[in-house]
């Protein structure tokens, strides 16, 4: 396990298991991803996530010896991105805006997170931790909403 494989862990289980906002909304992708990870895709439709490695603390050493185990942490921003006025309607209530990157950080995809880590420590992510989320963001130039999810994963390394 490394850290590329612990972020693509995340990444695929964002897209296996979360629902795109898009397809709610009526929309299609035309089987176009909308998670990224490591690298901004600015031509691609919104709303999308991206997933960043946010920083890495020093591993712990576990034993002694040539092959020594670690622990290794792993710290991920997990950033929702939203046009202007691009609007979902779930169970009657309208998400717009920083509402709708709220409910996407917040409702979304840390339970998802959660709900699927039996398999993701199945792969070899052994801990995951939410860290809490940013406050929101708009950049009125590009007319782009935007919030961070951080989290936490662990995985161990011989």
């Amino acid at each position: 396990m490394n850290n590329v494989n612990a972020i693509t862990i995340v990444k695929q289980t964002l897209k296996d298991h979360l629902t795109d906002p898009l397809v709610t909304a009526g929309g299609d992708r035309n089987n176009i991803d909308w998670i990224f990870e490591n690298e901004p895709k600015s031509a691609y439709k919104y709303p999308k996530i991206e997933i960043i490695k946010n920083t890495q603390p020093k591993p712990t050493i576990l034993d002694i010896g040539p092959d020594y185990t670690t622990r290794n942490y792993l710290i991920l921003a997990i950033t929702f991105f939203t046009k202007n006025g691009f609007k979902i309607t779930v169970s009657g209530t309208d998400y717009v805006n920083a509402q709708l990157v709220e409910y996407y950080l917040d409702t979304m995809i840390e339970p998802t997170l959660k709900a699927q880590f039996t398999d993701m420590f199945d792969q070899g992510v052994k801990n995951y931790k939410s860290l809490g989320t940013s406050t929101i963001g708009y950049n009125p130039e590009t007319q782009v909403y935007f919030g961070n999810l951080n989290i936490m994963v662990e995985f161990f390394r011989n």
